[in-house]
């Protein structure tokens, strides 16, 4: 988070009034606090164990684990995560050797299963530009057994509105400025109306003199809490469920720096259910 909140000053003090540069010139990084391993869940709290069964850790480094993403399982040997959380572990078209799964767990480095990734998918039409159609999908290499701790959870197509509470857990702070927490936390919010979340963005990106992607409501699904709550809440990838259901609606995409005031942005899976079937290990 230090790092990230650097280069956003930076980018305040420096380019708040500056001609927009061409997308390939910016640092996306800063949409991407999720996966800053000092970046999670802001004013959420611990998670029971076993209360988010489907919840996998990403993991990258051979002799030294990191933490990258949160992912959801599907299947016995399918996951799903954000496009770019892949992107990152990528050389070339390969995965790195060293990516792995790990499930059955609160705390992402120890205990549960490891897994190994086999093949993955990214979204044909994922822009990294825009940060628009961020799906990303994994094939483990072996069967995950599933027990009280693992189990995979089902996506609900249905088109989500407003004011549909819900839930996302991710891994890392307590609170804004607080320790790292290697145990799984989880913060209730949510959901907000499209055409609000495209202004608050705009606003909140305009206060700050800063650039932001613009929000795609037919495919992006946004929450809110408060100024102090959810603007990191939950790593990229990590899936948005549906509280009174259980069933996931969405997968943590992007968001303005944390606990800033600005709806966080998730990929809405009701508008890739054909890709998220047809890449789906039964």
């Amino acid at each position: 988070m230090v790092i990230k909140f650097a280069l956003f000053l930076t980018a305040i003090l420096a380019g708040g009034h500056a001609l927009p540069k061409p997308y390939v010139e910016r640092d996306m990084s800063m949409f991407f606090e999720h996966v800053n391993p000092e970046a999670r869940i802001v004013g959420g709290h611990a998670a029971p164990n076993g209360a988010h069964p489907h919840m996998g850790a990403l993991t990258n480094g051979a002799n030294v684990r990191s933490y990258l993403c949160g992912s959801s399982i599907l299947s016995r040997r399918t996951i799903l995560t954000a496009a770019h959380c892949i992107v990152a572990v990528l050389n070339g078209n390969t995965l790195s050797s060293s990516f792995r799964v790990t499930v059955g767990t609160n705390r992402w480095n120890s205990g549960g299963v490891m897994h190994a990734f086999q093949r993955h998918f990214i979204h044909p039409n994922y822009n990294s530009a825009l940060i628009t159609n961020d799906l990303g999908m994994l094939h483990t290499s072996t069967n995950i057994n599933f027990n009280n701790l693992v189990r995979a959870i089902n996506i609900n197509y249905d088109f989500v509105g407003e004011r549909v509470n819900v839930r996302v857990a991710g891994w890392g702070r307590i609170r804004a400025g607080g320790a790292i927490s290697t145990n799984l936390l989880q913060l209730n919010t949510a959901t907000i109306d499209g055409n609000r979340c495209v202004q608050n963005v705009r606003t909140v990106a305009a206060n700050l003199g800063i650039w932001a992607p613009p929000v795609i409501p037919s495919i992006e699904i946004c929450t809110f809490h408060s100024r102090n709550h959810g603007t990191c809440n939950g790593d990229s990838g990590s899936p948005l469920v549906r509280t009174d259901r259980g069933q996931q609606i969405g997968v943590v995409s992007w968001g303005l720096p944390c606990a800033l005031g600005a709806p966080d942005v998730y990929v809405r899976l009701s508008a890739f259910r054909g890709w998220v079937q047809g890449n789906t290990l039964t």
